[in-house]
C-alpha cells in the first residue's frame, strides 16, 4: 500500500518536473522566432550594376535593432518574380547606425528576395529570413 505522504510527494515532484519541462520547450522556442529582418530605406545604386541593399535585424518584442548579430550566410534571388532560380552576387559590406548594408549585382531588374541568417548573442538559435525589394539594373 502507498502511503498518503509519499503519492502527495510523488505528485509535487511529477507537477514541478512538468512545470519545468514545459518552461524550457517554451523558452526554446522563443528565440529566433522573437526577431525579423526589415528593410532600412530604399535600395541605392553604387557602382555600375550594382545596388547597396541596407537591412535592419529588429527585437520584435520590444522593436529595438540589433547591431551585434553576425549574418553568415546571404542569398539574393528573384523569387518574388516567380523565377527563384535567378540568383544574384551579394556581398556584405560595412554597415552603418544598426543597419547591415549589402552589395547585389541584379542581372535583371525587379523584385528581388534577400535571404539572410544570423547569429544573435543569447540566443540559440539562428535567426533566418528574408525581406523583398525592388531593385533596378
Amino acid at each position: 500500500m502507498v502511503r498518503p505522504r509519499t503519492r502527495a510527494s510523488a505528485l509535487a515532484f511529477g507537477f514541478a518536473f512538468s512545470a519545468s519541462f514545459l518552461a524550457f520547450q517554451s523558452s526554446a522556442r522563443a528565440g529566433a522566432q522573437d526577431y525579423r529582418f526589415e528593410l532600412a530605406g530604399q535600395p541605392q545604386p553604387a557602382q555600375t550594376g550594382k545596388i547597396i541593399v541596407s537591412v535592419r535585424l529588429v527585437h520584435v518584442p520590444d522593436g529595438k535593432p540589433v547591431s551585434d548579430a553576425v549574418i553568415f550566410e546571404t542569398r539574393a534571388d528573384m523569387g518574388p518574380a516567380g523565377m527563384a532560380t535567378m540568383t544574384a552576387p551579394i556581398k556584405a559590406i560595412p554597415g552603418q547606425s544598426g543597419a547591415y548594408r549589402f552589395e547585389v549585382e541584379p542581372g535583371m531588374a525587379g523584385k528581388w528576395a534577400i535571404t539572410l541568417a544570423a547569429k544573435v548573442e543569447g540566443e540559440g538559435e539562428t535567426v533566418r529570413g528574408s525581406i523583398t525589394a525592388d531593385l533596378v539594373k
